[in-house]
């Protein structure tokens, strides 16, 4: 479990570096990249803990 979350991690990051490159330079889609990662990086980090609760 520990791999998909530093998998994940990793692309949010890099997500979230090109959304501020976007918008830094005006481009109005970096707003939209930067909520489609954060709300899938959310995603998964509330699966991973939720898996982790449930197994004995």
């Amino acid at each position: 479990m520990k791999w998909y979350f530093t998998f994940t991690s990793f692309f949010a990051a890099v997500g979230v570096i090109l959304s501020i490159i976007l918008i830094a330079i005006g481009n109005q889609g970096g707003w939209g990249l930067l909520a489609i990662t954060v709300i899938a990086w959310g995603g998964m980090f509330l699966f991973l803990r939720n898996t982790r609760k449930s197994q004995p």
